[in-house]
């Protein structure tokens, strides 16, 4: 995946949930991350570079650590939201 390809998904799910912190699937490999958008992804210094990484902390009354996804790792399908229920 892109990292502009990221943004938008991440865009999308943010205006479906109403919340700058949507609750996300990462699937990049044998890895399965489920969660809440920590932040902005980040790590992209040159405009023109794919690369960036993926905060993801696992929701709670006491969030647990936070998962690190590069984005190129994830596969083109391997972003999605998840409900809240």
């Amino acid at each position: 995946m892109t990292f502009d390809r990221c943004q938008a998904i991440l865009e999308e799910l943010r205006r479906m949930q109403g919340t700058d912190r949507p609750l996300i699937r990462v699937v990049a490999g044998a890895l399965v991350v489920r969660g809440r958008v920590m932040c902005e992804p980040w790590g992209r210094r040159n405009p023109a570079s794919p690369f960036g990484v993926l905060v993801v902390e696992q929701p709670g009354l006491t969030p647990g650590p936070a998962s690190l996804v590069q984005i190129a790792s994830i596969p083109d399908d391997g972003l999605s939201g998840i409900d809240a229920t």
